[in-house]
């Protein structure tokens, strides 16, 4: 049989050239291409901005999140109570009160780098046994998860990261809580999105309304937080599908969340947070020293992170080492520094969040006065901070990162304030430094996390206060630009364009502008149906082709493939002919059809090849493309011009 009919039985053409196995290709081409291209909208495969079908999405995953954020708020408290407090002797303060205090009890502080490190090993334990995914911040992992996943998590991720963020803040270990609810929320929107058979499209934009939803809650901030979900995956660019979702998402979580813990601001704002148009120039000089601290910061982790990688310890031993290393140097520093000033190395422990909140009342330095001295003890705050964080998340424990450039940026903006105002009472007065240590949060992540908006109105969220826009605009943007191309987050994109989640959509983009006829090669090398089994490898043999047209004359009789030549018996590959082993083509493209549509046709159909039919001046088969070489076309008219070389052939 050839294409339908015995050997040597005339053909039936149809126009003219055409066996009559097309007929019934035809009769579904014509029922397709009946009017305008239209695709199967059934079930949840496609992305949809319908409100209704995403709170059935996206509520639920705020109500775990918030859960979530509850619960790691809730063991967070209780580790840090047990291992700092009654066995360390230090009353870690909290954010939120106009009065801070953090009376330490010598000897019992002797104890905290064994308590570090003990929480290094557990965790890193933890992380090196069941998941090893959660060493670390966190927010790569879910960011990479975005990009390179389809936004799948592990099931066990979100509790084991909960239960090792816990133990590794509580016993004192320097990390933020953005990275355990992240992957808390993000794990869920994963999971949700699976159960519901949603597309990788949608599930990443889940796993990206779990993240806004955990962080929002976590930091009172939920419109930050949806901003958030959509900009931290770029450096330069957001994923807009992502707002509409993680609203819903932020808003349900953060009900949860508040409900619990109340729904005021993480931080007490002073009454006198404003500014004054002279001082415009201090806020910009506030976010260039932002952003080259920032840098610094940014280096410091990376090299740490990759020396530990580098070392060959399991990662349970690297966490505990990185742990004890943070808590000599903050020994080391507490026992330099007079008792007034301890809180600059007991800032650089744990979340630190009561430090900031003393900064920005003006109870840091010695009794609130911005000496020289006090502000070089800032100083150390911050590199010490820095250090620790870098020790104790870089070698694999697991925290975030954004609570430490919280606080960073907190004392770098006390530093400044502190500084003009020791040189200018007049310009800075003293009640006027609780803005510069506002806009320093948001400055200080703002450049290194590449996500400025979110960064603005969250920390404004956070602290309060929407007085400090203007000059939080200026100080934030400088160091968004200031610091180039360094970022904390390794797994980041420039743009969507350079991320796998979005390389099928813009290649097919790329594919509906391209006509399929500029695409078609006619002239690929064919076989005729009478030639040997032998004679066709020997012919594949010389060429990169996968599959041949099978051609009598004019006529299109189907293709063969390599594979099916190579199944033929050794011995029988002389006597076999091409003829019977040909296939019909599955699927007939009309030549004014989009490349994008056809690789849609080949796709539907799951065959790798096709016909292309023109229709002037009758209906006839004019060439064929494959599945992998429309595929493979990346760019745009240079491309096409070098790929259709390829595309015929499958790109070999």
């Amino acid at each position: 049989m050839i294409g339908g009919r015995e050997d040597g039985e005339a053909e039936k053409p149809l126009g003219h050239g055409l066996p009559h196995w097309v007929e019934a290709s035809l009769a579904d081409l014509r029922k397709r291409w009946g009017g305008a291209w239209s695709s199967d909208l059934k079930g949840w495969g496609k992305v949809s901005r319908d409100l209704a079908r995403w709170a059935l999405i996206a509520v639920p995953i705020g109500v775990v999140a918030g859960v979530g954020a509850v619960m790691f708020y809730s063991l967070w408290l209780l580790s840090t109570y047990f291992f700092l407090d009654l066995i360390v002797g230090i009353q870690y303060p909290l954010a939120g009160g106009l009065q801070v205090t953090w009376p330490s009890s010598f000897p019992r502080i002797l104890l905290l780098p064994l308590v570090m490190g003990l929480g290094g090993v557990a965790s890193g334990a933890i992380a090196q046994w069941f998941a090893p995914e959660i060493a670390g911040h966190g927010t790569d992992q879910t960011i990479r998860a975005f990009h390179q996943k389809e936004g799948r998590i592990r099931y066990r991720v979100p509790l084991l990261k909960v239960l090792a963020s816990s133990i590794t803040l509580g016993t004192g270990g320097a990390g933020g809580r953005e990275g355990p609810v992240s992957q808390v929320g993000g794990g869920f929107g994963s999971l949700w999105a699976d159960a519901l058979g949603l597309s990788p499209s949608e599930r990443r934009i889940a796993l990206a309304s779990g993240l806004g939803a955990g962080v929002g809650a976590i930091f009172r901030a939920p419109l930050g937080g949806a901003i958030y979900a959509a900009e931290i995956f770029y450096t330069g660019d957001f994923e807009p599908v992502v707002f509409v979702p993680a609203i819903i998402s932020s808003v349900v979580s953060y009900s949860i969340y508040g409900s619990l813990f109340g729904f005021q601001s993480i931080f007490a704002s002073p009454g006198g947070t404003l500014w004054t148009v002279p001082q415009i120039p201090l806020y910009a000089l506030l976010g260039l020293v932002c952003a080259g601290v920032g840098v610094g910061f940014v280096q410091m982790y990376r090299r740490t992170e990759s020396w530990f990688s580098k070392s060959g310890l399991p990662l349970s031993l690297r966490a505990g080492l990185g742990a004890v290393s943070a808590g000599v140097l903050v020994l080391v520093v507490y026992f330099a520094l007079p008792a007034e000033d301890h809180y600059a190395a007991l800032a650089a422990i744990n979340v630190g969040y009561g430090f900031v909140q003393a900064a920005m009342l003006g109870q840091v330095g010695s009794l609130g006065v911005f000496g020289p001295l006090a502000l070089l003890t800032i100083g150390v705050a911050v590199v010490l901070r820095m250090l620790t964080t870098s020790l104790t998340v870089g070698s694999g424990g697991s925290a975030g990162l954004f609570g430490t450039s919280v606080v960073v940026g907190a004392l770098l903006g006390t530093v400044i304030g502190g500084l003009f105002h020791l040189l200018s009472p007049s310009l800075v007065p003293s009640q006027d430094v609780a803005a510069f240590v506002i806009v320093g949060m948001m400055a200080f992540f703002g450049g290194i996390s590449k996500a400025p908006l979110a960064v603005l109105v969250m920390v404004v969220e956070m602290a309060g206060s929407y007085s400090l826009l203007l000059p939080a605009m200026l100080a934030i943007f400088i160091a968004y630009l200031m610091t180039g191309s360094n970022h904390l987050y390794s797994e980041q994109v420039s743009t969507r364009l350079r991320s796998p989640a979005h390389r099928d959509e813009y290649r097919r983009l790329l594919l509906s502008e391209v006509p399929v006829l500029a695409l078609t090669r006619p002239e690929m090398t064919h076989l005729p149906p009478g030639a040997s089994v032998r004679e066709a490898l020997e012919i594949a043999a010389n060429t990169e082709q996968y599959l041949f047209p099978v051609k009598l004359g004019q006529v299109w009789q189907g293709i063969v493939k390599v594979s099916d030549l190579l199944h033929v018996p050794e011995d029988e590959r002389a006597e076999r002919r091409v003829g019977e082993l040909v296939r019909p083509f599955e699927v007939l493209v009309p030549e004014y059809a989009s490349a994008a549509e056809a690789l849609s046709m080949l796709e539907q159909r799951g065959v790798e090849v096709a016909a292309v039919l023109g229709h002037e001046p009758f209906v006839h088969i004019v060439g064929m493309v494959t599945r992998v070489g429309l595929s493979q076309l990346r760019s745009s008219a240079a491309g096409v011009r070098s790929a259709s070389g390829d595309l015929g052939t499958g790109g070999g």
